[in-house]
Parts: C-alpha cells; structure tokens; sequence
C-alpha cells in the first residue's frame, strides 16, 4: 500500500491528473469524452520511448502517433501521447487505469492538449507537439479487425470501477464498428459545433 501510495503522490508532484481512486475513475460518457477533447482521431502507433523523469521518480512513456483521420477537431499529423508508466533497464512501473501503447497498435484516441514539453527523442522528424488521452483508459479504442469488418474495443481494464454522479455504477463501455461509432462521434461533435479537420490543421 505504502509503494502504490507513493507513485501516486509522484504522479501528482510531476503534473500527472489522477482519477478519484486507484481503482476507481469517475465514468464519462461518448458526449463528455468529446466535449473534453481537443480532437478525436484514428491512427497508428509509430513508436514508444519510456524513461525516467527528470527527478528520477518515475518512469514516463512517450508515444510518437501517426494521425490517419480526423473525427473531430484538429490535429497535426504526428503527435506524442504521454502517459506514466513503462520500463527501464528491467524496472516496471504500471499506473492503473493510464493507456499503454506499443508500436505498430491502431487505435481511435479522445486527445487533449498537454503542455508539458515531450521529453523523449523517439521521432526523427523532431518531438511532435504533446497530448494526453482525455478520460484516462475511456479515451482510449483499440481498432481490431474481425476478418470482415474494422472494431474499435474499449481499452480500459475490465477490472477498472467506474462510477457516475452520486456514485452509481456505470454500465461499461462496448465494443463498436468503427465505422458506426465514428459517425456517431461526428454527430456528437455537431450537436456542440464542432467540426472536424484533416490531418496536420493543428501546429506544425
């Protein structure tokens, strides 16, 4: 307990927003992870960078993502998703509930802007500007094939709790054709007055 105490008062003191428990994360529904996004995309994970914080209190990764299509906002072709956790010189750190990546996975992300500098040099073209996924594991889809069809499936560990206002249960996220639910995504978007753009609108 006193272990898993302190990674979480590290992640604190280095910037990291946490859930209300280790366990438990408040429950954000399709129309509040796209209200909290600066954009919401589908793409490939070009490469992974894992490594120390400056303090050498955690371990943070860093992933370098292509942007194939954009379903609502703007993005630049290339962003560097942050999250804590990964692995160092046969040292592990895992942070419940926070989006792991490894190269070569597609994925449909909810992105906001982080403003924290990347930190990693995993990218040859430079540091691509840095986003976080919004609403941890929520904002996260992994994009499987089925032999027929694209499926975006829910990232998030089963064994996560989330809880509504007042602390009722959420009911779980489900698996989707991507098709659909990037339809229902853009919907949503135009129902706030958002548009979407094509990759590389956002900063260079």
């Amino acid at each position: 307990m006193l272990r898993k105490l302190k990674i979480l008062a590290v992640l604190l003191a280095v910037g990291v927003a946490l859930p209300v428990g280790a366990s438990t994360f408040v429950a954000m529904s399709e129309k509040d992870l796209v209200a909290a996004s600066d954009a919401v995309v589908r793409g490939q994970v070009v490469s992974v960078e894992s490594f120390w914080n400056d303090q050498h209190t955690l371990i943070i990764s860093e992933a370098v993502f292509e942007v194939e299509s954009v379903i609502v906002g703007t993005a630049p072709r290339y962003v560097t998703l942050r999250t804590a956790g990964g692995t160092v010189d046969g040292y592990t750190v895992e942070a419940i509930g926070f989006p792991t990546f490894h190269a070569g996975d597609r994925a449909l992300l909810f992105l906001e802007r982080d403003e924290q500098r990347p930190l990693g040099g995993v990218h040859t073209k430079g540091r691509p500007e840095g986003y976080r996924i919004a609403g941890y594991e929520l904002g996260h889809y992994r994009i499987v094939n089925d032999g027929q069809e694209q499926i975006a499936v829910p990232a998030a560990d089963p064994g996560l709790r989330f809880l509504r206002k007042g602390g009722r249960p959420a009911a779980p996220q489900r698996v989707r054709r991507l098709e659909v639910f990037e339809e229902e995504l853009r919907q949503l978007s135009r129902q706030q007055g958002r548009e979407a753009g094509a990759p590389g609108g956002g900063k260079p």
